[in-house]
C-alpha cells in the first residue's frame, strides 16, 4: 500500500480543510511543535482504512474537532496498479458513512456494498491485504505500538506474519483437501446406497421377465390400433350422413327465416300504401311557403347592406366611437398639462431668487472663515514662542555663568531673562478661543453650503419638470390633432360638435336594420326547416319502399331452391319475380306469394332429415362385432372411437415402459461391475485427501514458516542493529521470543524486554526495516508488499551520534523504491530528509505545509 493524497477536515487539531499530496514523496519527515497534530496524520490514515484509531479505539468521534459538527477524511492509495478511494465521516452524533471507489477511467465505486460500513470495510482490508494489527506493526508504526512486534505477544506475532506473507494459503489448501474428501467419501456412500436400492435385485430372470411382459403389450397395442381403424370407418361413414342431415336442418332454418323475413315486408308495405299519397301533397304545400319566405329576407338585407356601405360596419363604427371618446379624453389631459406648466412658470423667479441669496451667503461665510483661521494661525504661533520661552526660563532656573548647559553642554557665558508664566498662560487662552472661533466659521460655512445645494437642487428639479412638462405638452397636441384627422374622415373632412353622439346614432340604426335582418332569416330557416322535414318524411316513404324491395330482393329463394335440389328434396314451386315499381300494394301481393312458397319448402327439408336420422342403430350393431374382446359398446360410434383411441395409446405407453424397464434392467445388469469399480476409486482417493488434511491442519507447513521468517527477520534486523548500536548489539530468536546479543559483554544473550527505552527504539527500529526489506522475498503472494513505512516515537531520546546513524539508515531504506515517513518534533532529525510535511500550530487549528 502507497498513499497518494490525504484530504482531512474536523479532525482533532485539523478544523479547516487540509490536504497531503504524496504523489511524489519517497523519503520525508512530519515535523512541527508538540500537539500540533504530527501523529494525527497517521491517525487519519488508520480511520480511512479501518474507522479505527489506536488512541480511542473505535469511538472516534472523540476526534472531531471543538465546535465542530463532524469529521471527514478522503484518501487515496495504491496497491500494485490499483488505485482506490476511500472517503469516511463521523458525525459528533449519528451513525459513520463510508464510500469506498476504484479508479477506472475515472473514480467509480468499487462495487455493491462500497457505500456500507461493513461492506466497505471488507473490501479495503482485502484491496490492503493487511487487518488493523498487521498494519499497525509493519507499515504504520503509531505511539505506543512501535515495539510491540519485538516484544509483544509471540502469538499475535505469528498471527501477523500468516496475513501479512500469506501463509492462510496453507490454510485453505487444508480446507480445499478436507472437502475433496467428503466429495469422494460421500460419492462413494452415493454409490453403495445405488447398489443396494436402485440396482438391488437385478437379475437374468428379471430382465427376461420384463422382456416377456414388453411383447405382450406390443400385441395388444396391435389389435387395439386394427379395431380402431374399422371403427373410425363406420364413425367416418356416419360423420358423413349427419353433415347431411345438419345441411337438410340448416336449409329448413334458413327457408324458415327467408319465409319470415317475405312476410314481414308484405305487412310493411300495406303500411306504406296507406300513407304515401298524404306525404306527397304537405311537401309541395311547404315549399311554396320557404320560398316566400326567402323573398323577404332578401329585401332586409339590401336595406341593411346599403346603410353598411354608408356608415361603415357596426365593428368600424365601435372603433370609431372608442377613437372620439379617447379624444374627449386627450383634450381633457391636454389642458390639464397646460394647467400644471404654467403653474410652475409662476414659481420660477422665487427659486431662481432664493439660489442666489444663497450662493452669497456662502461666499460671505467662507471669507470669514479664512480669517479666523488666519487668527488661528497667528495664535499658534504665539503660543509656540511662548511655549519656548517657558522652557528657557525652566532650563535657567538652576544655571550660573560657567556651567555646563544641559542642553547643549557648552558653557554657560550668560543667561536668558525669565518671567514668562503670565505670557504663557495669555498665549493659551487666546489660541483656544481662536480655535473656538475657527470651528464655529467652519460650521457656518458647511451651514451656507447645504443650504446653497438645497436651494440650486430646487431649482433644478424645476427646470427639468418645466422641460419634461413642454415636451409632454407637444406630445397630447400631436395625439389631439391625430384623433380630429382620423374622426373628420369617417364625417367626409368636416367633425360634428359632438362625434360621439352622431356615432352612437348610426349604429343603434345599422343595429336595428340588422336586427330585422336576422328576424327574416329565421323566418327563412323555419320554412325551409318545415319543408325540409316534409321533404324527408316523403323521402322517407320512398326510402321504406326502397329497403323493403331491397328486403325482398335480398330473400335467396333461388338459392335455396338449389340447395334443396342439390340435398335429393325436389321442388317444383316457382320463386316469384319482384317488380321494379313504387307501388307498394303490388309490391305487398308479392311478398306474401313469396312466403308462403318458402314455408313449404322449409316443411319438405325437415322431414328428409328425419328419415336419414334412422340409420345409426344399423352402424351400432357392426360395430360392437369389431370390439368384442377389446372394449365395451358405447351409446354413439364417435364416442367408442374416442374409447379405443385412449385404450390404444394406454396400450402403447404400457407397451413402451414395459421395454424401457427391460432396457432400463439390460443397462443397470451391464453397469454393476462398472459401479464398483468406481466405488472403489473413490474409497481410495478419499483416504489420500483425508491424510493431507490432516497434514495441513496439524499446522507444521505454516509453524515451520514462521518460525523461518523469523529468523531470518533476526538475521537481517541483527545488521541493522549492529549498525544502529555501533557494534554492540545483534538479534536472535528462540523460543517464540527475540534475544539481544550483547558483544561488549562476552556475547552474553538476554530478552529483548530487558533493554532500555532508547535501546527498544534502536532494536525496534532495526527490525521493522528488516520486516520493510525482507516481507516481499518471503511473501508468498504479491498483495503483501511493503511499499510504505511509517515511524512515529522514539528520536528524541537518541544522542546526535546515534540520529545520524539512525538517519542514514533510513536514507539507504527510502532509497529502495519505497516511500518512508517519519513523524518526529526532532529538527535536527526533520532538517536531514529531502521534504517536510510541517504543521503548523495556531489558535484557528494547525494547518499542513510541504517543504521541499
Amino acid at each position: 500500500m502507497r498513499p497518494i493524497r490525504l484530504e482531512l477536515k474536523g479532525f482533532t487539531a485539523f478544523r479547516d480543510p487540509q490536504s497531503v499530496d504524496f504523489a511524489d514523496l519517497d523519503l520525508f519527515a512530519v515535523s512541527g511543535p508538540t500537539g500540533s497534530g504530527k501523529s494525527s496524520i497517521l491517525d487519519a490514515m488508520t480511520y480511512a482504512l479501518y474507522g479505527y484509531v489506536e488512541r480511542v479505539g473505535r469511538q472516534c468521534s472523540q476526534l472531531i474537532s471543538q465546535g465542530q459538527p463532524r469529521m471527514a477524511v478522503t484518501f487515496e492509495f495504491a496497491v500494485g496498479d490499483r488505485r482506490f478511494r476511500v472517503a469516511r465521516s463521523t458525525p459528533a452524533k449519528g451513525p459513520t458513512r463510508i464510500l469506498l471507489e476504484r479508479w477506472e477511467d475515472g473514480w467509480r465505486q468499487a462495487g455493491e456494498g462500497a457505500d456500507r460500513v461493513r461492506d466497505a470495510d471488507a473490501m479495503i482490508r482485502d484491496a490492503v491485504g493487511l487487518d488493523y494489527e498487521a498494519f499497525t506493526r509493519s507499515v504504520l508504526l503509531p505511539q505506543g505500538r512501535f515495539a510491540e512486534f519485538l516484544v509483544g505477544d509471540a502469538k499475535d506475532r505469528r498471527d501477523i506474519l500468516t496475513e501479512l506473507l500469506g501463509l492462510e494459503l496453507f490454510e485453505r489448501l487444508a480446507r480445499t483437501a478436507g472437502e475433496m474428501k467428503r466429495t469422494a467419501a460421500a460419492e462413494a456412500e452415493a454409490g453403495e446406497h445405488l447398489l443396494q436400492t436402485e440396482y438391488a435385485g437385478v437379475t437374468a430372470d428379471v430382465v427376461e421377465g420384463a422382456e416377456m411382459t414388453a411383447e405382450e403389450a406390443a400385441a395388444r397395442e396391435e389389435a387395439l390400433a386394427v379395431a380402431e381403424d374399422r371403427v373410425r370407418q363406420m364413425a367416418d361413414r356416419w360423420a358423413e350422413t349427419v353433415r347431411v342431415i345438419g345441411e337438410l336442418s340448416t336449409c329448413a332454418k334458413d327457408a324458415e327465416g327467408a319465409a319470415a323475413i317475405a312476410a314481414r315486408s308484405a305487412r310493411a308495405l300495406q303500411a306504406l300504401a296507406a300513407t304515401q299519397a298524404e306525404a306527397e301533397a304537405v311537401a309541395t304545400e311547404r315549399s311554396k311557403m320557404a320560398a316566400a319566405a326567402e323573398r323577404a329576407a332578401k329585401r332586409a338585407k339590401a336595406a341593411w347592406a346599403r346603410a353598411e356601405s354608408k356608415w361603415g360596419r357596426a365593428g368600424d363604427l365601435g372603433a370609431l366611437r372608442a377613437r372620439a371618446e379617447e379624444l374627449a379624453g386627450a383634450r381633457d389631459d391636454l389642458g390639464a398639462v397646460e394647467a400644471e406648466l404654467e403653474g410652475l412658470r409662476k414659481g420660477r423667479p422665487s427659486l431662481v431668487k432664493a439660489a442666489s441669496g444663497a450662493r452669497q451667503l456662502l461666499e460671505t461665510r467662507a471669507a470669514n472663515a479664512e480669517a479666523a483661521i488666519l487668527v488661528l494661525d497667528a495664535a499658534m504661533t504665539a503660543l509656540d514662542e511662548a511655549q519656548h520661552a517657558d522652557l528657557v526660563a525652566a532650563v535657567r532656573a538652576g544655571v550660573r555663568r560657567g556651567d555646563v548647559c544641559p542642553v547643549c553642554g557648552a558653557m554657560v557665558a550668560s543667561l536668558p531673562k525669565g518671567g514668562r508664566v503670565r505670557s504663557l498662560e495669555k498665549a493659551r487662552a487666546a489660541h483656544a478661543k481662536a480655535q473656538e472661533r475657527a470651528a464655529a466659521a467652519n460650521r457656518a460655512v458647511e451651514e451656507a453650503r447645504l443650504a446653497r445645494d438645497a436651494a440650486e437642487s430646487a431649482l433644478r428639479d424645476l427646470n427639468g419638470g418645466l422641460q419634461l412638462l413642454d415636451g409632454e405638452r407637444t406630445k397630447r397636441r400631436k395625439g389631439v390633432a391625430a384623433l380630429e384627422t382620423t374622426l373628420a374622415q369617417a364625417f367626409g373632412g368636416k367633425l360634428p360638435p359632438d362625434p360621439a353622439a352622431t356615432l352612437e346614432d348610426r349604429a343603434l340604426q345599422l343595429e336595428a336594420m340588422e336586427a330585422a335582418m336576422r328576424a327574416a332569416a329565421e323566418e327563412v330557416s323555419e320554412a325551409k326547416d318545415l319543408a325540409a322535414l316534409a321533404e324527408r318524411e316523403r323521402s322517407d316513404l320512398s326510402t321504406g319502399l326502397a329497403e323493403e324491395r331491397g328486403q325482398l330482393a335480398g330473400v335467396p329463394a333461388t338459392a335455396l331452391v338449389e340447395r334443396a335440389r342439390a340435398l335429393g328434396v325436389i321442388s317444383t314451386q316457382d320463386v316469384p319475380r319482384i317488380p321494379r315499381t313504387n307501388d307498394a300494394a303490388a309490391l305487398s301481393g308479392v311478398a306474401d306469394a313469396l312466403a308462403g312458397g318458402l314455408s313449404s319448402l322449409a316443411d319438405g327439408l325437415d322431414r328428409r332429415a328425419a328419415e336419414l336420422a334412422e340409420g345409426e342403430s344399423d352402424l351400432l350393431s357392426e360395430a360392437a362385432s369389431v370390439v368384442e374382446g377389446l372394449a365395451e359398446p358405447t351409446g354413439s360410434l364417435a364416442e367408442l372411437a374416442r374409447l379405443l383411441a385412449d385404450s390404444r395409446r394406454k396400450a402403447a405407453a404400457d407397451s413402451a415402459t414395459a421395454a424401457h424397464e427391460a432396457e432400463a434392467l439390460r443397462t443397470k445388469l451391464e453397469n454393476t461391475r462398472a459401479l464398483g469399480e468406481r466405488i472403489a476409486g473413490q474409497r481410495v482417493r478419499s483416504q489420500r485427501f483425508d491424510a493431507l488434511a490432516k497434514e495441513l491442519r496439524a499446522d507444521r507447513i505454516i509453524a515451520f514458516l514462521q518460525l523461518e521468517a523469523l529468523q531470518i527477520l533476526a538475521s537481517a534486523g541483527s545488521e541493522h542493529l549492529a549498525t544502529l548500536s555501533d557494534g554492540r548489539y545483534r538479534l536472535a530468536y528462540q523460543g517464540d521470543e527475540f534475544f539481544v546479543v550483547d558483544t561488549w559483554n562476552g556475547d552474553e544473550q538476554r530478552s529483548a524486554r530487558t533493554l532500555s527505552g532508547g535501546e527498544t527504539f534502536l532494536a525496534s527500529l532495526a527490525l521493522a526495516l528488516a520486516l520493510s526489506e525482507q516481507v516481499r522475498s518471503l511473501s508468498l503472494t504479491e498483495k503483501a508488499r511493503l511499499d510504505s513505512l511509517f515511524l512515529d516515537e522514539g528520536f528524541g531520546a537518541l544522542d546526535p551520534e546515534t540520529l545520524e546513524t539512525v538517519v542514514d539508515a533510513i536514507e539507504q531504506l527510502g532509497g529502495d523504491g519505497r516511500m518512508v515517513g517519519v513523524v518526529t518534533h526532532v529538527q535536527e532529525l526533520a532538517i536531514r530528509l529531502p521534504t517536510r510535511i510541517e504543521v503548523e500550530k495556531s489558535p484557528r487549528g494547525s494547518r499542513l505545509q510541504v517543504v521541499r
